[in-house]
């Protein structure tokens, strides 16, 4: 297509350019042509037939029937304004369209009225000439001396333009529209397979990611259901001989059905993070507030874990836009998150304040810390720094993955700074709200 448009335009511009010359070319011609009219209308003989009286007035012309002699000087060549062979030439024909006189060169003609003012005709050695007829008058001043001038019929004149610089001009534009057109088609065709491969590397990261998670996602359902398979089969290959057996064949069954159902939920949650932003509409929410219930949520959390869960806001109430349910998620999984990677003994601390327009939530834990390698991945699905510590704990290892499809849906930001043994700092950004939130009815948040 890109060829197609190319030539088309490479044609049409030739097309243009080459009418645009014949335009000038009959320009010049026609007022060639007028110039010669009125300045042999007072000179020409009586009759249009060769003689003297017209070689005098036409000198450098070859009268039919007469040897062609060429003019004896520069200025006798030039009496007519036309003598250069090579571009021009010049004939006289009586009224029958006989020729009377010519241009040394120019191409013959037979005895015919001349048809058409403009037509392109061959002169010798085939060269093209566009040739421009028109009647040729001979003032005549009558008898009677207080009359006027007349103009009386007298024969044809017709000036020929060499075509032959035109030609050589379509030619050159003719090679020049080709060489631009294939050239302009391998550079398109270059800069297409580069933008292509552009284009290209979003969507194969896409897919990639995409088979990555779909292999991740295969191998997280599988293993629970693998364990409840075995309970079930083990079960029924020998039933259990009392009730503490078969309490704990439940119990097991329970806690894996549980943990596909976490796992089945936050995939859902996750494939409506990713699609259109069609869910609930954002409005102003006390980011403090959910803090606030979440440090109390999440403190039987902390207490089995043997971690202290500290909460710090430089503001009694940070607003922030957004959808309510969507933030508890994203300050709940911070929370577990650095709650599940700090040690027994250790420190967990939620921060709050505002800056410039954007508030900021900020989660630091004294746990083990995160490799610059890791941080690159932690927001993937399914990735966890420490699988087996993750898993021990019910993990599905798609937290931080549904933290940062929030963030998104928020149009927020998030920045992990961590060192290897020097615990983790997550700050989120998100822009506040220029309402304040409605009123809760919850207690205040202990500090």
């Amino acid at each position: 297509m890109i060829g197609v448009i190319l030539y088309g335009a490479g044609l049409g511009m030739l097309g243009l350019l080459m009418r645009s010359n014949w335009s000038a070319l009959e320009r010049e011609v026609e007022t060639l042509a007028g110039t010669l009219h009125d300045s042999l209308k007072p000179l020409l003989p009586a009759e249009a037939k060769p003689s003297p009286q017209l070689a005098a007035v036409l000198p450098g012309l070859c009268l039919v029937g007469s040897p062609c002699q060429p003019a004896p000087s520069l200025i006798p060549r030039h009496a007519v304004s036309i003598t250069d062979p090579e571009r021009f030439y010049l004939r006289l024909l009586d009224p029958s369209g006989g020729l009377i006189a010519h241009s040394p060169g120019s191409p013959r003609a037979k005895a015919e009225r001349p048809g058409p003012a403009w037509t392109v005709v061959a002169g010798p050695g085939g060269e093209r000439f566009l040739q421009y007829s028109i009647h040729l008058h001979r003032s005549h001043t009558p008898a009677d001396p207080g009359a006027n001038a007349l103009e009386m019929d007298w024969g044809y004149l017709q000036i020929g333009r060499s075509l032959s610089g035109l030609d050589a001009e379509r030619q050159r534009l003719w090679w020049a529209t080709q060489t631009i057109v294939v050239l302009a088609l391998v550079v398109a065709g270059l800069a297409s397979w580069w933008l292509s491969g552009l284009a290209m590397r979003p969507l194969l990261a896409a897919y990639r990611q995409q088979e990555q998670f779909t292999g991740d996602a295969a191998h997280e359902l599988r293993a629970p259901l693998a364990n409840l398979l075995a309970v079930v089969e083990a079960h029924r290959t020998k039933p259990p001989a009392d009730a503490v057996a078969r309490d704990q064949m439940l119990a097991a069954v329970q806690g894996q059905g549980q943990r596909l159902s976490r796992l089945i939920s936050d995939l859902l949650l996750l494939a409506r993070l990713d699609g259109p932003e069609a869910g609930a509409a954002m409005q102003s929410c006390s980011l403090t507030q959910i803090a606030c219930d979440l440090l109390e949520e999440t403190s039987e959390a902390a207490s089995i874990a043997e971690v202290q869960l500290r909460l710090q806001s430089g503001d009694d109430d940070l607003n922030v836009l957004g959808v309510e349910s969507e933030l508890y998620r994203l300050v709940s999984n911070l929370l577990l998150n650095a709650i599940q990677y700090t040690p027994s003994g250790g420190e967990v601390l939620l921060s709050l304040r505002r800056e410039g327009n954007l508030g900021l939530l900020q989660v630091q834990d004294s746990g083990m810390g995160i490799t610059p390698a890791d941080q690159q991945r932690i927001f993937d699905r399914f990735f966890r720094s420490d699988p087996g510590r993750s898993r021990r704990q019910g993990g599905t290892g798609l937290g931080l993955s549904i933290v940062a499809a929030i963030i998104r849906r928020h149009r927020g930001e998030i920045i992990v700074a961590s060192k290897p043994g020097s615990g983790s700092v997550f700050t989120v950004k998100l822009p506040m709200a220029t309402t304040p939130a409605p009123p809760s009815g919850s207690t205040a948040c202990p500090h």
